[in-house]
């Protein structure tokens, strides 16, 4: 097939949530198939990853080119104006379908798209996010597949929910219902729609129900992913998320707050690692005046780190789609104890292969047990690391996702829901 893929992100490195998730998609995609890559560039997300930004662009290009026909990177024109974000978040007040989808308007965007449109004849185009969908009339005589790496406006009225500001609680409430207007009116453009869980697919059915809706989960390398038999530390804890990512930040701020100083009470020898780039001030310095916490930042390659912990920690309470760290830390034979929102979409078994908490004391209580009993965590890390090895391998996954957009060239998507 000849594909036309437009990305809200450039999808390198595959180091974190939506990246991996493109990544690995994209590339199977391009093993058997010509494609042209179209990815506008969120600068903020790659300097947690590159001290110089245009150095890092040029090793996303090299690596991207590697597979694909073609690679183009666009500037997000509202965001490098003076103070572009706060403008074009106030900007998103009085347009129609609000923020989500309209901060990648660009007329440079229109005029590469139209060209490429014009010179290639394609057989299908991947919008990987609702925020490039502006861009489907463009497109309109080629069949096209969404990607949705979240239930965008259910995740909007999830973080108003938890927003202590009242202005920030008010201005996510109008967005998350213009864009669940916006879901609806742009269901019918595409042929279908791909989400990365079940639980994301009837969250979008209740605001686009007429939409053929396909889900094709999200994954983890599991070759990149396998212990290497390095032996647990004694009473360690981990936490893994890029901290530019609110409900890790929340999650952070929560588990120091308020379950780490009941931990260190009980248990002085526990110790806590966390890593994530991009971490802001006020963590930084939470994570400092902490006793027995190690903030690392970006780390190149977690799988050591991940591996020498007894226990992988995750108490994310906000977002939504599915937590790849929860798959990786699946994949590394680990035993977890998480909240439930940071595992939705994964099928996994409370007490088999992950163990739930919601309040500070549950987070206590299951920290306590679990690091007194090596046996409970290893027989649990295996059911972690079987479940992964049966469903959520990207190879297979990837192999799904290319013969779902095959369908969809061919006009067989109707049989798909």
């Amino acid at each position: 097939m000849r594909v036309l893929w437009l990305s809200h992100v450039v999808p390198y490195p595959p180091k974190a949530g939506v990246l991996l998730r493109a990544y690995y998609l994209l590339k199977s995609l391009a093993e058997s198939n010509e494609v042209d890559l179209i990815a506008f560039v969120q600068r903020p997300l790659l300097q947690t990853f590159y001290p110089d930004v245009e150095t890092g662009l040029e090793e996303c290009r090299r690596e991207l080119a590697k597979f694909c026909r073609s690679v183009t990177f666009l500037p997000i024109a509202r965001a490098v104006r003076p103070f572009g974000r706060i403008r074009t978040a106030a900007e998103a007040l009085f347009a129609r379908n609000g923020y989500v989808a309209s901060w990648l308007e660009s007329a440079q965007a229109r005029a590469e798209i139209t060209r490429c449109v014009g010179d290639r004849r394609y057989d299908v185009v991947h919008f990987d996010s609702l925020s490039v969908a502006l861009y489907r009339p463009l497109v309109k005589d080629v069949p096209a597949t969404l990607g949705h790496h979240n239930a965008e406006s259910h995740m909007l009225v999830r973080r108003a929910q938890h927003e202590t500001n009242l202005v920030k609680k008010l201005y996510f409430r109008l967005e998350a219902r213009r864009l669940a207007r916006y879901e609806a009116q742009i269901a019918a453009w595409f042929k279908l729609h791909i989400s990365c869980s079940e639980l994301d697919s009837q969250r979008l059915r209740a605001v686009m129900p007429a939409a053929r809706i396909v889900c094709i989960p999200n994954g983890v390398d599991i070759e990149f992913f396998t212990p290497a038999g390095l032996a647990p530390t004694a009473n360690s804890l981990i936490f893994i998320g890029t901290m530019n990512w609110y409900p890790n930040v929340d999650a952070v701020n929560y588990l120091l707050r308020e379950i780490w100083p009941r931990v260190r009470a009980l248990a002085p020898e526990i110790t806590l690692d966390i890593v994530g780039a991009g971490a802001p001030r006020s963590i930084k310095e939470l994570a400092a005046r902490s006793a027995g916490v190690t903030l690392h930042g970006f780390v190149s390659d977690i799988r050591p780190l991940l591996e020498r912990a007894a226990l992988y920690v995750c108490p994310i309470r906000d977002g939504g789609g599915t937590k790849l760290k929860i798959l990786d830390a699946l994949a590394m034979h680990k035993c977890i104890i998480a909240h439930a929102v940071a595992c939705e979409g994964i099928a996994v078994t409370a007490g088999k292969n992950v163990v739930f908490a919601e309040t500070p004391d549950e987070y206590v209580t299951q920290i306590k047990r679990l690091i007194a009993d090596p046996a409970q965590r290893h027989n649990m890390g295996a059911e972690a690391r079987e479940l992964v090895v049966q469903k959520y391998s990207f190879a297979a996954i990837g192999a799904a996702f290319t013969a779902t957009l095959r369908n969809v060239a061919d006009g067989e998507s109707a049989g798909l829901s």
